[in-house]
């Protein structure tokens, strides 16, 4: 039926939130020991400091850089920034892939059509994302990923969709796109006339659309 796959990375093969919650609660406990701010002002620094990044560098990869989030929030806090920002960064990723694990219904997924090419789609930065492809040893089944630092704008800009074509080399009838994001992943898939799996247990049709509860309730 399909001669290739586009995949979504993020809260389509792994459950994001919990992973987010314990790194940034050890983000949190870092700057908690090294400063006498309360736990509620550098929250509200590090909110702060997000909304800055997003706001300055609206639907680039470098909106999600956590680095930059980090330095912010330093200097908010009137804390070293060069001394500390590295160090929140490395703390928030070493501790998010660390507990990084593929969902079962993804390994249900990669068994049924792992043997066709698939190229992950993903927004956020090249080297993170390609962390966790290792960590997570995509490349027994996944062929490309693009990024949206690699193709300079996010989803769901057509472009990214169609670098991911062109990788593998195959046109938008002979794909399905399949992510978790109705906006991103959906809508911008369907701009290219591309059928999409959307991962979502919302009672909501719509023409050009599949909607699954899971990756393992995929067929065809």
């Amino acid at each position: 039926m399909y001669k290739g796959i586009l995949l979504d990375l993020d809260n389509t093969l792994y459950q994001y939130q919990a992973l987010h919650e314990l790194a940034f609660s050890k983000q949190i406990a870092y700057l908690a020991a090294i400063s006498s701010n309360t736990i509620e002002e550098i929250t509200a620094a590090y909110s702060t400091a997000k909304t800055v990044v997003k706001n300055t560098l609206p639907a680039t990869a470098s909106s999600h850089n956590r680095l930059l989030y980090a330095q912010i929030t330093c200097e908010l806090l009137s804390l070293d920034a060069l001394s500390h920002s590295l160090k929140l960064y490395n703390i928030y990723w070493d501790s998010f892939i660390q507990e990084l694990k593929l969902s079962q219904d993804a390994l249900q997924f990669f068994a049924n059509y792992g043997h066709l090419p698939i190229c992950l789609v993903t927004d956020l930065t090249a080297d993170i994302q390609h962390k966790k492809i290792a960590h997570l040893e995509l490349m027994k089944w996944v062929n490309f990923v693009v990024t949206s630092e690699e193709a300079g704008c996010e989803k769901p800009h057509p472009f990214i969709f169609d670098l991911a074509l062109r990788k593998l080399n195959l046109a938008s009838s002979q794909v399905c796109m399949i992510g978790d994001n109705y906006q991103k992943d959906i809508i911008g898939a369907k701009q290219l006339g591309i059928h999409a799996y959307w991962l979502s247990p919302d009672e909501y049709k719509e023409d050009g659309i599949t909607q699954v509860a899971s990756l393992g309730d995929i067929r065809w």
